[in-house]
């Protein structure tokens, strides 16, 4: 049985909590305006709680999934309409983030290159990542994420030249109801990492010391993720302002685009976006992983032969299903009215549940 420590436990879940979120959360600061900085906190903090609930469920059935949990907790049936539900909505909402990204990377990289071979380069490294193991896409975001994290730090430091006084003031002029309400457009990124969670229990070490740290762990990656989130936004309201930061689609490629080194090198974001885009394979990859597990939890399919399957459905909806800047609409859908409702019940229910029979049993 593969095992993830906890090192790599901590790396993944930042990993696949960050994943792209940088490139779109700008534009999605909405009635927040020059207070949109703030709604990172409200819209991820919420992953530790549910995170928690997850991890002690955990110790008390080791080696199970949450799909497996709750057939242990609500029944056999209940459970395998949950997990029927989770592949088809991390099936669909899985692929259209691996669309968004072949959009974002052949739209500003290598604009030519037609669409399949990004497909082809895409599904080939998200295969090789599932067929060596979870282990190894735990290595492979130990390698990718700090990177990853360096590259945004030093987009950072070089826009700071570009910042525009008087554009974050006066804070909280509006009060706190707009922060809130827009945090809620972005709260289904939690939900994204929730649900892989939600998969990824049995790989975990379930020893009470164990068990400790990764709740530890939880809480730093989420930190480190809203940290970087929010230094994002803010570098743009105070590089564009909050109603150009909310117009762009992708602000942070704009800001790529603004940086020069010593006057001589710019074009950076090109560099940029191929760290970027080891970010975003880790995410697809996650949701690939999560799936297969799904399908072995419900279905009983234990032969990896059923990935060419998920591979073969993934590039239909990815192809055909919508592209451009549908693909971000449609995440934000799926994302706000199906993901978070379904991650929050589920959760709730599971862990409120095993703790009402707890206190029966003890009673």
């Amino acid at each position: 049985m593969e095992r993830l420590s906890t090192h790599q436990f901590l790396v993944l879940s930042a990993a696949v909590l960050l994943g792209t979120t940088y490139l779109s959360v700008g534009s999605l600061i909405g009635e927040a305006g020059r207070d949109g900085w703030m709604i990172i906190f409200p819209a991820f903090i919420w992953a530790v709680p549910f995170g928690l609930m997850i991890l002690s469920l955990m110790a008390k059935y080791p080696g199970k999934d949450l799909i497996k949990i709750s057939e242990r907790v609500v029944g056999k049936g209940l459970s395998k309409g949950i997990g029927i539900i989770y592949i088809i909505l991390v099936t669909y909402y899985g692929s259209l983030l691996a669309g968004l990204e072949v959009d974002i990377f052949n739209r500003t990289v290598l604009p030519l290159m037609p669409r399949f071979v990004f497909l082809l380069g895409g599904g080939f490294l998200t295969f090789y990542l599932f067929y060596s193991g979870i282990e190894v896409l735990g290595r492979f975001a130990e390698v990718v994420f700090p990177i990853v994290t360096v590259g945004l730090i030093l987009m950072i430091i070089f826009i700071i030249p570009r910042f525009e006084e008087g554009e974050l003031f006066p804070i909280l002029a509006n009060g706190i109801q707009p922060v809130l309400s827009s945090s809620g457009k972005i709260v289904h990124f939690s939900a994204e990492y929730i649900l892989f969670l939600a998969g990824l229990l049995p790989f975990l070490p379930n020893k009470a010391s164990d068990i400790k740290n990764l709740k530890q762990k939880l809480y730093i990656a989420v930190s480190i993720v809203i940290i970087l989130n929010t230094l994002i936004v803010l570098i743009q309201i105070l590089t564009f302002g909050p109603f150009e930061t909310t117009r762009m689609s992708f602000g942070l490629l704009a800001l790529g685009k603004m940086i020069e080194i010593s006057r001589t090198l710019s074009g950076v974001e090109s560099i940029f976006n191929l760290f970027w885009l080891g970010g975003s394979t880790i995410k697809v990859a996650s949701y690939f992983f999560a799936v297969m597990w799904a399908m072995k939890s419900v279905f009983g399919f234990k032969s990896r032969k059923w990935s060419f399957l998920l591979g073969f459905i993934s590039y239909i909806i990815i192809q055909y299903v919508a592209r451009g800047l549908e693909i971000s609409t449609e995440l934000g859908f799926v994302g706000r009215y199906f993901l978070v409702p379904f991650t929050v019940l589920w959760v709730l229910m599971i862990w409120g549940v095993d703790k009402w029979k707890n206190r029966s049993q003890n009673g």
